[in-house]
C-alpha cells in the first residue's frame, strides 16, 4: 500500500511511519514530502498514484486543505487523512471527501483504527463487479460504478469513464453490489454513495463523467418514498466515515 507524508516538520509526521511499521504483517510504502508543492510534482513527473494521503493542515506556504482539493481533482478515490493541531478545520475539510481528522499528538491506538477502517474501505472498493453482455464479460471496479438504472430488461451501469449494458434483474445487480457503499434509491435505481453531491427532496445529484472527466454539471437520481429514509440514513453513516 503506497502512502504519501506531507508535512513540514518531518519528526511528527515520521511518527506515523514509526508506529505503522510496527505491524511486520502489512507491506507500507511511504513517501515523505516537507511540502505540498514538492507532492504534487512528484505525482506529475513520476505518474503515481497512493491509496492514503496524510495530509498536515497547518504547513508553511501551502494550506493542507488548498493540496487536498488539487490531489482529489487527479485522484477522486484515494483517501485523504488530515492530521491538525485542533478541530478548527473540521468544517473546512468535507470539501474533498476526507475520510479522517486526526488531532496531534497522534496516538498510537488512534492511528491503528484509522488505518483498520482504511483497510476495510479500501478491500471493498477494489472490489469487481462482473456482468456479461453479448459474448463478453465485463469486470468494472466496484468504485468506478457511479450509479445503476434500469430501463425494462435492460440494466445501464454508469461509471466514470462510459455506460455499459447487461440483462441482469435487479435482485442480480444487488446480489453483486457486496459493497456497503451502495444504496438503493428506487425499484431502478442503485447508487455509488461516494458519487452523491447533494440530496433535494426527491433527488439525488451525482457528480457527471464524461470520458474519464468530470463536468461541472451534475445529474438527478429519482428518489423513491420508498427507499428514501433507508437513503437518508445510509447516507448519513456513510459522511461520518469520511
Amino acid at each position: 500500500m503506497k502512502i504519501a507524508l506531507c508535512d513540514d516538520n518531518p519528526i511528527e509526521i515520521g511518527q506515523i511511519e514509526t508506529i505503522l511499521n510496527q505491524n511486520r504483517l502489512l507491506n507500507y510504502d511511504f513517501d515523505f514530502f516537507s511540502n505540498g508543492k514538492k507532492l504534487l510534482k512528484h505525482i506529475s513527473d513520476m505518474d503515481v498514484k497512493y491509496s492514503i494521503y496524510f495530509i498536515t493542515i497547518e504547513m508553511a506556504g501551502h494550506k493542507g486543505i488548498d493540496l487536498a482539493q488539487q490531489i482529489r481533482a487527479l485522484d477522486l478515490q484515494a483517501l485523504i487523512i488530515f492530521i491538525s493541531n485542533d478541530t478548527t478545520h473540521m468544517p473546512e475539510v468535507f470539501q474533498v471527501q476526507t475520510f479522517d481528522y486526526l488531532l496531534k499528538p497522534i496516538s498510537k491506538e488512534q492511528l491503528m483504527l484509522t488505518m483498520d477502517r482504511a483497510k476495510i474501505y479500501l478491500n471493498e472498493q477494489n472490489t469487481y463487479f462482473d456482468f456479461s453482455f453479448g459474448r463478453k464479460t465485463i469486470f468494472l471496479l466496484l468504485n468506478d460504478i457511479v450509479y445503476i438504472s434500469k430501463s425494462g430488461r435492460v440494466a445501464y451501469i454508469h461509471t466514470t469513464d462510459t455506460v455499459y449494458k447487461t440483462y441482469l434483474t435487479m435482485s442480480e445487480i444487488l446480489e453483486k453490489l457486496t459493497s456497503n457503499t451502495f444504496v438503493r434509491t428506487h425499484g431502478s435505481y442503485v447508487i455509488n454513495l461516494n458519487y452523491i453531491v447533494e440530496i433535494v427532496k426527491n433527488e439525488a445529484f451525482v457528480k457527471h463523467f464524461k470520458d474519464g472527466i468530470q463536468q461541472e454539471t451534475k445529474l438527478s437520481v429519482p428518489i423513491s418514498r420508498k427507499f428514501k429514509d433507508d437513503l437518508k440514513i445510509k447516507y448519513s453513516n456513510f459522511s461520518k466515515m469520511l
